[in-house]
């Protein structure tokens, strides 16, 4: 089963069992329905750790913990390195999935360990989750990794001229949301961004399975339309955020332009998401910009969740990992 569909079963089967008052709660503040959906998404985390650590090649050493803004506990940030990298590779930097309200670079760095054993520089990224910190401060931490990076290339082992962009899920709105910053002045202003790399510094992104477009959630209904409800106001702050204009800037797929860097984008064909996917396909082709797809056929065997990437006992994930290598050995 998805595992977004467990993590809304595991919701919505709460509220079921008698617990009204933390449904109307829920409806009134967002707190109450982050910590449910937290707590589940958590568990997945750890079970991924676990799950991926048998994939890590011992050529690769790592670097935590590392403080990229000063005075904030939770910007910090991992380097994992290959022992023998390959020449002239860029940098990947990932950004954790989780709804925006949970998640952790920990839970993701076996996964990065594995894409850095194909010789590259990768960079995990840790960042404030909400309801604690709101829409953008996710957003505006990593554009401040992305300077501390920039400042500290030679001792990091990165490639500050080329820098990947990369995410799952909510990170890969994070990162597109940033990618998108830094490529226009005026997206960045909208939101009061001051990014402080270069344009030219971003070679590419590498999106998997993120929410790129929220006027989709104005078609949802029912356990979709709750969950994302849930997740949207805890990461808002509001109940109000799809007609609030503080929040367009989340959307990523209305502010993109043609200067946008290529893009490697792929999701599950079992992801209830991935319509965000073919949303920003189709917003990357209508502006020209260099991108490709890794998708899946509707009726694919087995069927593909969210973050499917991850699974790297299959052969999609083996799949996906090839592919992310693939591009971004190729990236100029």
């Amino acid at each position: 089963m998805r595992r977004l569909g467990l993590a809304v079963g595991w919701l919505l089967g709460l509220l079921a069992a008698g617990l009204v008052g933390f449904g109307i709660a829920a409806s009134l503040s967002p707190k109450p329905a982050s910590v449910v959906i937290r707590r589940r998404f958590d568990r997945n985390g750890a079970e991924r750790l676990t799950a991926t650590a048998p994939f890590v090649p011992g050529h690769v050493v790592s670097t935590l913990d590392l403080p990229y803004r000063s005075g904030d506990p939770d910007a910090r940030l991992d380097v994992h390195r290959s022992t023998t990298p390959g020449a002239g590779l860029p940098t990947i930097i990932w950004v954790h999935g989780g709804a925006w309200l949970s998640g952790s670079k920990d839970h993701i760095a076996n996964y990065l360990r594995v894409v850095a054993g194909g010789g590259c520089t990768v960079v995990g990224v840790g960042y404030s989750i909400s309801p604690r910190a709101t829409y953008p401060t996710a957003a505006l931490q990593l554009l401040d990794a992305l300077a501390y990076l920039t400042e500290h290339a030679d001792e990091l082992g990165v490639d500050a001229q080329r820098l990947v962009l990369a995410g799952d899920s909510a990170g890969a709105q994070i990162a597109s949301q940033v990618a998108g910053m830094v490529t226009s002045p005026a997206y960045a202003a909208s939101i009061g961004a001051h990014p402080r790399i270069r344009p030219d510094q971003i070679a590419g992104t590498v999106l998997f399975c993120g929410a790129f477009d929220m006027s989709l959630a104005r078609g949802l209904r029912g356990r979709n339309r709750l969950f994302v409800d849930s997740v949207m106001r805890s990461f808002t702050g509001t109940l109000d955020y799809l007609d609030d204009p503080r929040f367009s800037g989340i959307s990523v797929v209305e502010h993109l332009t043609a200067e946008f860097p290529p893009t490697f984008v792929s999701c599950g064909n079992a992801d209830p998401g991935i319509g965000h996917t073919l949303s920003l396909i189709a917003t990357l082709e209508r502006l020209g910009v260099p991108h490709e797809a890794l998708l899946f056929d509707a009726d694919h065997v087995p069927p593909l969740g969210h973050n499917y990437q991850f699974r790297l006992g299959t052969d999609a994930g083996q799949e996906a990992l090839a592919e992310i290598q693939r591009f971004v050995g190729g990236l100029r």
